[in-house]
C-alpha cells in the first residue's frame, strides 16, 4: 500500500472518472429502468395503486369545499354525515391503495436488484485476468452493494413517487383551474423559478455525488485490502500507517459529503420556500376575491389545501431528482462494469464439441507484456506433445508464471501465437480450452465449505468414491481422514483451517480429478515436505501418460525426469534441453543445479549430524 494516497493518486485510481460537463444522462436512465420494465405487471399494479393514491388525495379539499358550502348554506341542517363518509371512503381506498403500493414497490425493487446483480457478475465471470488487475476485490463489491442498492431505490420509489405526484398533480390542477383558473395560474406561477433552481443546482449536486461514489469505491478497496492483509499488518505492526491511509480517504469522503449534502439542503429549502410563497399568493388574492364576493369560502379553503398539497409532490419528486443526481454516478459505474469488455474473447460454445483433446502445444516467437512500458516475455518457443512434460525454470522474476498465465490463456500474447492441436488458440472456445485445464498454483483458493465440495469443485459431477482415489493420488488423503469429521470436515474462509500444505494437496487432488489434457503446476509441492511430494509425483506418473504437463519449479531436484526442461532468463529461453544436455551444456542451469545440489547437501549433513547427536 502507498505511504498516503494524493488527490491524484486518488483519481487515476478509480478508471471510470466523470466529465467535467456533469450531464444528466437520460438514455443512462432510460436503459436501467428496463430492469424494472421486465416485470409489466407489477409494475401495471404498482402504477394503479399509485395513481389511486394520489387522484383520491385530491377529494379531501373537494370534500371540505363541498362540506363548508353546505354548512353555509344550510346551517345545522347540513348533511354532515354524508361528508364524514366522504371521507371515510377517501382514507379506505387511500388505505388499500398504500398496502398494494409497498408490497409491490417492495417486490420490484427486489426482483430489480436481483437482475442487476446478476448481470453485472455474469459479465465480471467473463473477463480476463487484465480486468482485475486493475480493479481491486472493494472496488468492485462496492458496485454490486451500494451502488446497486442506490439505483433500484432509485428505480422503483422514484417511479411511483413521479406517478403518485403526477396523479394528484393533475386531478389538483384540472379541478383548480375549473373553479377559478385565475387563482390557479396564480399558484402555478411559482413553477418556473422552480424549473429554474433545479437547473442552476444540478450541475454542482451531480459532480459532487459523483466524488463521493468514487471515494467510496476507494474506501471499500481499502477496507478489504487492509482485510485480506491484517496478518503481514499485524506482522510488521503497521496498523498506524494503515489507519493513516484510512483517514485519509474517509477525511475525503467526509468533505465530498458535506459539500453534497449542503447543496442538496440549500436546494430544498428553496423549493418549499417557493410553495410556501405561491400558497400566500393565493391566500392573498384569493382572499380578495372572497371579500369582494366573487369567491365562496369553501373554495377559498379548498384552493389553499389544493396549493399546499399541489407542491407536496413537487418537493417529493425534487427529493428524488436530487438523489437521482447523486445515484447517476452509481448508475455510471454499474454499467461501466455490465459493459465493460472482455480482453478475451471466449469464442463459439457451440463449436466446443469439434474438439477432441489436446494433443499439442506450440508457443511460436511470442512476446507479452502486461503494459507499455516494459515486455515481460520476448520471442518464446517452445513445444509439447502428449505424454511430455514440460519444466520452466530460472530466476525469480524471469517470466515463469506469466508464460504459464499465457499458456492457460488467462492472458493472451502481445505478439506471436499460441497453437493448440496446430490451431491458434484465439479460434478455439475459451470454456472448452479452459476445461482441459488443470492448475495447481503456489498458493491455491480454498473455498469455504467441505473438504469433500472443495476437491469436487475440480469436476462438479464427481462420485464420493472418485474425490477419495483423486485426493489418495495426490498424498491428501491420509491428513484428511486424520481429522475428526473427515472428508466433512469444514475448510473454513478460504481455506482458513488448512495449512498452506493441506492447500497445495487438496489443490492437486481437484486438479487430478478434472481428469485435465494439460496440467499446469506453477510450485504446487513447495509447501509439502520431500516424502510427500515423492508420492505426488509417482501418483501424477500414470495421470501423464497421455497428457501435456508444464511444471514450474525452483526445486530442481523434483524436475530432473521432465522431458525438456526451458530456462527462462529476462523474458527469455535461454536454455532447452534434457536434464543430463543442460548439465553438458555447463550453462546457467548447471550452475543453479549445482548450487542447489550443494545446499542440500549441507542441510543433509546437518540433520544427519543432529541424529547422531542425539
Amino acid at each position: 500500500m502507498a505511504d498516503v494516497y494524493s488527490e491524484t493518486d486518488l483519481i487515476s485510481t478509480d478508471e471510470f472518472q466523470d466529465s467535467e460537463n456533469a450531464k444528466m444522462e437520460v438514455s443512462l436512465w432510460q436503459r436501467l429502468f428496463g430492469y424494472v420494465l421486465h416485470y409489466r405487471g407489477h409494475l401495471l399494479v404498482v402504477g394503479i395503486c399509485g395513481a389511486v393514491v394520489g387522484a383520491t388525495e385530491m377529494t379531501y379539499g373537494l370534500v371540505t369545499k363541498w362540506l363548508i358550502d353546505d354548512i353555509q348554506a344550510n346551517g345545522t341542517q347540513a348533511s354532515l354525515s354524508t361528508w364524514a363518509a366522504l371521507i371515510v371512503a377517501a382514507s379506505a381506498v387511500v388505505s388499500i391503495a398504500m398496502v398494494g403500493l409497498v408490497f409491490y414497490v417492495s417486490k420490484l425493487r427486489a426482483m430489480a436488484s436481483f437482475d442487476i446483480r446478476r448481470d453485472a457478475f455474469l459479465n465480471i465471470q467473463k473477463q480476463s485476468f487484465k480486468f482485475f488487475d486493475k480493479r481491486p476485490v472493494g472496488w468492485l463489491m462496492a458496485r454490486l452493494t451500494s451502488d446497486c442498492e442506490r439505483l433500484t431505490d432509485i428505480l422503483t420509489w422514484a417511479f411511483i413517487d413521479f406517478v403518485w405526484g403526477t396523479a394528484m398533480m393533475l386531478s389538483m390542477g384540472v379541478v383548480m383551474v375549473i373553479l377559478n383558473w385565475k387563482l390557479a395560474l396564480c399558484a402555478f406561477s411559482i413553477l418556473p423559478i422552480i424549473g429554474w433552481a433545479t437547473i442552476k443546482f444540478r450541475r454542482s449536486i451531480l459532480r459532487t455525488a459523483r466524488d463521493v461514489r468514487s471515494t467510496n469505491s476507494l474506501i471499500t478497496g481499502s477496507f478489504n485490502e487492509s482485510m485480506m492483509g491484517v496478518l503481514t499488518s499485524k506482522s510488521f505492526v503497521q496498523e498506524s500507517k494503515n489507519l493513516q491511509e484510512f483517514t485519509h480517504l474517509t477525511d475525503r469522503m467526509y468533505t465530498s459529503s458535506v459539500k453534497n449534502l449542503t447543496l442538496a439542503a440549500l436546494y430544498m429549502p428553496i423549493v418549499m420556500t417557493m410553495a410556501s410563497v405561491s400558497t400566500g399568493l393565493v391566500l392573498s388574492i384569493g382572499g380578495m376575491e372572497f371579500l369582494n364576493g366573487i369567491l365562496l369560502a369553501g373554495s377559498l379553503i379548498a384552493f389553499l389545501l389544493w396549493v399546499r398539497y399541489f407542491f407536496e409532490p413537487t418537493i417529493e419528486m425534487a427529493h428524488w431528482f436530487t438523489e437521482m443526481q447523486t445515484a447517476q454516478a452509481s448508475a455510471e459505474r454499474i454499467l461501466a462494469v455490465m459493459d465493460a469488455t472482455p480482453d478475451i474473447d471466449a469464442g463459439d460454445m457451440l463449436a466446443a464439441s469439434q474438439h477432441n483433446g489436446v494433443s499439442s502445444i506450440k508457443v511460436q516467437e511470442v512476446d507479452f507484456a502486461y503494459s507499455e512500458q516494459k515486455t515481460v516475455l520476448s520471442e518464446i518457443n517452445l513445444q509439447a506433445d502428449s505424454g511430455e512434460t514440460i519444466a520452466l525454470v530460472g530466476p525469480t522474476g524471469g517470466g515463469k508464471t506469466t508464460l504459464a498465465n499465457l499458456l492457460c490463456r488467462f492472458y493472451e500474447p502481445t505478439s506471436g501465437r499460441i497453437l493448440v492441436n496446430n490451431l491458434d488458440y484465439r479460434e478455439i472456445p475459451l470454456y472448452w480450452y479452459r476445461s482441459q485445464l488443470g492448475v495447481v498454483l503456489q498458493h491455491p483458493h480454498v473455498f469455504s465449505g467441505s473438504i469433500l465440495e472443495n476437491i469436487r469443485y475440480g469436476r462438479t459431477d464427481a462420485s464420493d468414491s472418485e474425490v477419495f482415489e483423486a485426493a489418495k493420488l495426490a498424498g491428501a488423503h491420509g491428513f484428511i481422514e486424520a481429522m475428526e469429521q473427515s472428508y466433512s470436515t469444514e475448510a473454513g474462509a478460504s481455506g482458513c483451517k488448512l495449512s498452506a500444505g493441506q492447500k497445495q494437496l487438496l489443490s492437486i487432488a481437484r486438479a487430478i480429478l478434472a481428469d485435465p489434457q494439460v496440467l499446469v503446476l506453477d510450485e504446487a509441492t513447495s509447501s509439502v515436505d520431500t516424502d510427500t511430494e515423492q508420492h505426488i509425483q509417482r501418483g501424477l506418473e500414470n495421470l501423464l501418460k497421455d497428457r501435456i504437463c508444464f511444471v514450474i519449479a525452483h526445486r530442481l531436484s523434483t524436475i530432473r525426469n521432465a522431458t525438456r526442461i526451458a530456462f527462462i532468463h529476462e523474458g527469455r529461453i535461454v536454455e532447452l534441453g534434457s536434464h543430463q544436455e543442460l548439465l553438458k551444456i555447463d550453462g546457467q542451469y548447471a550452475d543453479m543445479y549445482r548450487q542447489q545440489s550443494m545446499r542440500d547437501s549441507i542441510a543433509s549433513s546437518f540433520d544427519l549430524a543432529d541424529k547422531t547427536s542425539e
